[in-house]
């Protein structure tokens, strides 16, 4: 293949093209709309025990009104799903990296399809709370893989846009769950609770039957050797009218084929991640950002949201509507997020997100101060539109980076093992505030909201101050941002400012260096 530092910047020759912009086509928005189509199951499995709480069929069936630990039980609901999102963050790590991102996202759902045939036929809380814990597992191998899939899928330019489609997904689950408890909470009859559970088996049975049509990540398919494959899709995902020599697919393939021959040389464990200062410096990164996001408060708004609405005054019915509101809320500023997550400097847009969540959750914990338990509806409606503000501004801040910037910041080589570490340190987070939430509630109220000013605040300062910006840098570049500049084989800038000889390029592309290589035998041949 032909030499990148051999290229002139300014050619003469007529036959050299400059390289197009990135683009993306139709194809490619149908394959990431589909595949997350997984968040949405995500989203559903984590959400629909929210409104189950808020039941009564539910509450009766598993006689949580009688039992003196209701609380606990309550609590073990939410913290076993976590629980096992911790080992399904694990598993995603490793079935990801050695079975493929594509097998990884078809695991989790088949985990939550299993997982939620047995939910449904629940007959006493032990049995509902172990099914959780797979529900949990399941869900977060889809958590762990699917942004992961995308992100490797998409181009440098709109990657935050394309990724965001993850967190857009999510939050058609959890809004489709509130929607569907409400929906149901007007059905008679003492099994009525089953029927918003048995639905979470929906979307992985869509997902599996179509699985099989979706592209496998480029990068892992280079990193297993199978080229021919990875430049198909590399081709197919960034081909357009616009670009009929493929250049930007070239140059793309180029880049990740370079990078990724060094990179699996570089194959490490855990615990290599903890001794490379480079890579532990990404693991400290990833681990506090996902403390800090988990520690705003948004999941426990949403798990416990029956226990909040009903603590500010409002009936069954009410409740289920703002709990379905609060979804929607997070889907709409989801959608509004898409139009400028590519625009803002990413340690600006998440220290933003972090300062405003905790000023509004000290506004509302101020209100709840003074409101909670009076009748004083002013007050009352005030705390919820705060908590409604707290979704809208986490939506469009802070859910995209939760996923799209731990893809950047790690490497091809343990990018998989990296969003391992951040799934398994939101389910760690999650478990220990939700399990710790129904007590809190009771027992401190809304001096339990301190927690969820502090750190957050905690989290804008470091975040500003001390993260890399990787806007609109390619994967294979952002390690040196890290100091490892000696392992980035080659940088899109020295693609952009060279124009590149088509011959370079095809060189890169499997079956143009067949064909080229053939003809060379065959000239060099004595019959030739």
């Amino acid at each position: 293949m032909a030499d990148l530092t051999a290229v002139q910047t300014t050619p003469t020759n007529p036959s050299v093209r400059f390289i197009r912009q990135q683009h993306i086509n139709l194809y490619s928005i149908m394959v990431i709309g589909f595949i997350s189509l997984s968040s949405a199951a995500y989203g559903y499995a984590a959400a629909v025990i929210a409104t189950t709480l808020t039941q009564p069929s539910f509450t009766k069936s598993m006689k949580l009104d009688e039992v003196p630990n209701a609380e606990a039980l309550i609590g073990a609901m939410n913290a076993l799903f976590y629980a096992g999102g911790v080992f399904g963050s694990f598993l995603a790590g490793w079935t990801s990296n050695t079975y493929g991102r594509k097998f990884s996202a078809g695991l989790g759902n088949f985990l939550v399809l299993i997982s939620g045939a047995l939910l449904t036929a629940s007959v006493n809380p032990g049995m509902f709370i172990a099914f959780r814990f797979v529900s949990g597992v399941g869900a977060f191998v889809i958590l762990a893989s699917v942004p992961l899939w995308v992100a490797e899928l998409a181009p440098p330019k709109i990657r935050g846009i394309l990724t965001d489609v993850h967190a857009v997904g999510q939050m058609v689950g959890y809004t489709i769950a509130c929607y569907v408890g409400l929906g149901f909470y007007f059905v008679t009859g003492e099994n009525q609770w089953r029927g918003p559970i048995g639905l979470q088996m929906a979307l992985p049975a869509i997902i599996l039957c179509g699985l099989s049509w979706m592209p496998e990540s480029p990068r892992f398919l280079l990193a297993k050797g199978r080229t021919d494959q990875a430049w198909t899709i590399i081709h197919r995902m960034h081909s357009s009218p616009d670009d009929p020599t493929d250049e930007f697919a070239k140059r793309e393939f180029y880049q990740m084929r370079k990078q990724i021959e060094l990179d699996v040389t570089f194959q490490t464990s855990y615990l290599g991640i903890f001794k490379q200062p480079s890579l532990r410096k990404r693991a400290i990164m990833t681990i506090f950002l996902e403390f800090c996001l988990m520690s705003s408060g948004v999941l426990v708004i949403l798990n416990y949201g029956s226990i909040i609405w009903k603590s500010l005054g409002f009936k069954t019915v009410q409740i289920l509507n703002f709990q379905g509101g609060f979804q929607l809320t997070g889907f709409v500023f989801n959608v509004v997020a898409m139009f400028f997550v590519d625009r803002i400097k990413r340690p600006t847009l998440m220290a933003t997100g972090f300062i405003s969540c905790a000023a509004l959750m000290s506004i509302d914990a101020t209100l709840q101060k003074y409101y909670i338990g009076t009748t004083d509806r002013g007050g009352l409606i005030a705390c919820a539109f705060i908590i409604f503000l707290f979704q809208a501004t986490f939506s469009m801040f802070l859910d995209g980076p939760l996923f799209f910037y731990i893809a950047e910041i790690w490497p091809s080589h343990v990018r998989s093992q990296g969003f391992a570490l951040a799934m398994a340190t939101l389910s760690t987070t999650n478990l220990m505030w939700l399990q710790a939430a129904p007590h809190a509630f009771t027992a401190i109220s809304w001096k339990f909201y301190l927690f969820f000013i502090c750190i957050p605040t905690l989290g804008a300062v470091v975040v500003f101050f001390t993260f890399k910006d990787t806007l609109h840098k390619p994967l294979e570049e952002i390690a040196a941002m890290f100091g490892d500049e000696d392992t980035v084989v080659v940088y899109q800038r020295e693609l952009r400012l060279a124009s590149i000889p088509l011959d370079m390029l095809d060189d890169a592309v499997p079956e143009k260096a067949e064909a080229r290589e053939e003809a060379e035998e065959v000239e060099n041949s004595p019959t030739g």
